[in-house]
């Protein structure tokens, strides 16, 4: 529906594009699936440019920040962040289809650690992965997770006697490595994927198993698993642009909160930022409101523009 309305307005969408410098003047982008290196010879071959009078960048602001803001005109697609914000947990997500239908679920559950106190107080910490970027040391911690079931308010999210829920297990965010940063984008997402091994997903999904044991109809729930995605810090990353690899963007900690939390203009004066990691905050109703915002701010910006050319 907002393709459609965005279509009927006059916008242009191009699909299966990667931006890799904003600037005040326009962008450079080229296409998804080109095969990136280091020679900037050939991203530079490679590059398109599209000139523009404003720039809303809806990419997280710590990876926008250092990544894409006066990148160059040869910059390639590249996965880096600013690190000196403090950051929201990551999650472990499991997408599973089931052939059966969970019906003792709700939309929305929280499972909650209530073995003793101090399993309890553990339960809020999140998932640690090795310490290195190799070993089988992989640990799990006592976790509390969310899980949504969309079918019990969205029948068309599964076909009839199946099911489909999606469990959020909360982890550590990746840990930045600079080096990567000297990498093409698809070579430091495999780096970074590497932080979240086999063996720590594997425990993590174990341990959800045995937590929903505790629902008679959920015992063998693994047995109906027909399908399965999981998502680390890593391909949220990849797939949304996210700093340090969070769904959940910057953290509300005081230092982040309110007019504490970066604001929507950047160091460039006719480019914005819109997202969970801009003012006003993360979450569904703050990011819309933060993008009605930006949206009242580029229409004055643009405004202001045409009476100044038009004197």
């Amino acid at each position: 529906a907002f393709q459609r309305l965005a279509t009927e307005k006059g916008v242009d969408i191009r699909l299966g594009k990667t931006v890799t410098n904003v600037q005040s003047d326009g962008i450079h982008f080229c296409d998804t699936t080109a095969e990136t290196n280091n020679d900037d010879d050939d991203a530079s071959s490679s590059s398109d440019f599209l000139p523009t009078d404003l720039v809303i960048v809806n990419a997280d602001l710590p990876f926008a920040t250092e990544t894409l803001l006066n990148a160059g005109a040869n910059a390639q697609p590249k996965y880096d962040w600013d690190d000196k914000y403090d950051f929201s947990s990551g999650v472990i997500a499991f997408h599973w289809c089931l052939d059966k239908s969970l019906d003792d679920l709700n939309t929305h559950n929280v499972f909650l650690e209530a073995g003793n106190r101090d399993r309890a107080e553990q339960s809020w910490t999140a998932v640690r992965s090795p310490n290195s970027d190799h070993g089988d040391d992989s640990t799990v911690e006592p976790f509390n997770f969310y899980l949504h079931r969309a079918t019990k308010t969205d029948p068309t999210a599964a076909p009839d006697g199946c099911d489909s829920i999606m469990v959020l297990v909360p982890c550590n965010t990746l840990r930045r490595n600079q080096e990567y940063a000297k990498l093409s984008r698809s070579e430091a997402i495999e780096k970074y994927k590497d932080q979240f091994h086999d063996k720590t997903i594997a425990k993590a999904r174990e341990a959800v198993y045995q937590r929903l044991a505790a629902i008679d109809s959920l015992r063998d729930v693994q047995k109906h698993i027909i399908d399965e995605v999981v998502d680390t810090p890593a391909t949220y990353g990849d797939l949304y642009n996210l700093g340090a690899g969070t769904p959940f963007a910057l953290s509300h900690g005081f230092g982040q909160l309110s007019l504490t939390r970066p604001p929507a203009e950047s160091k460039i004066p006719n480019v914005f930022f819109v997202g969970a990691s801009s003012r006003p905050g993360n979450g569904v109703p703050l990011v819309l409101l933060g993008a009605k915002l930006v949206a009242e701010k580029s229409k004055r910006f643009l405004t202001k523009l045409v009476d100044q050319t038009t004197k």
